[in-house]
């Protein structure tokens, strides 16, 4: 079989997925809150002048980030089980404690099965010998058994090897192969983080968040 295409540019053994419906954004993630108490302003006087003086003191109580997830091997409960869909997009996101990657899928079908896992570096480029470094200090890899863009070049189109502008923690995302019916995308991190892996409808998107701060 003729490869698909492959250019140098995020799923491998602990269960732990779950399944969910709706559009979530990065929003959905633990937003750390922020509470403001105001005190209310002061009136002093005395028998010759009244003199009125406002205070207003500030106080921030800032809530440390919640536990999430480890750092152990996820995947779906068949990893290997093919399907039709095929790539639409990848992309990253943060809020106050967790940064993410989502890869979104189009068409129709069942949800892939998938692997997450962090593996020590070099990774092997597609089914020939050649390794490729990636950037950061930890690897996370994302193997999903679907095209990422099929032979007939129809699904994701946009780079397969991409720099985040937009996170801190997530150096380096790139698709190492996209061969038979499987998509593996290498994710490269400073170092490594707890994640957890979840899979959503409308549109399917497989979405990973990594725990990369203990507090905001």
């Amino acid at each position: 079989m003729t490869r698909g295409w492959l250019v140098p540019a995020v799923l491998l053994l602990a269960a732990c997925t779950s399944s969910n419906s709706g559009t979530p954004s990065i929003t959905d993630l633990s937003v750390t809150p922020t509470t403001t108490t105001t005190i209310p302003p002061t009136t002093s006087s005395s028998s010759t002048t009244s003199t009125t003086s406002t205070s207003t003191t500030t106080t921030t109580t800032t809530v440390p980030c919640p536990a999430l997830g480890d750092t152990a091997t996820k995947q779906s409960a068949d990893p290997l089980q093919l399907s039709f869909l095929l790539g639409a997009d990848i992309r990253t996101g943060d809020d106050a404690c967790h940064e993410r990657i989502v890869i979104e899928l189009q068409g129709d079908g069942q949800f892939p099965g998938w692997t997450v896992a962090y593996v020590p570096g070099p990774v092997t480029l597609g089914e020939s010998n050649e390794t490729v470094e990636i950037a950061g200090n930890a690897i996370l890899l994302v193997r999903m058994g679907m095209w990422m863009q099929d032979m007939e070049f129809h699904g994701y189109t946009g780079p397969t090897q991409i720099f985040p502008t937009n996170v801190d923690h997530i150096r380096e995302m790139r698709m190492v192969d996209n061969w038979e019916g499987m998509t593996t995308w290498a994710i490269g991190l400073d170092d490594d983080y707890p994640f957890t892996v979840d899979v959503y409808d409308g549109p399917p998107r497989l979405v990973i968040d990594l725990q990369v701060r203990e507090e905001p």
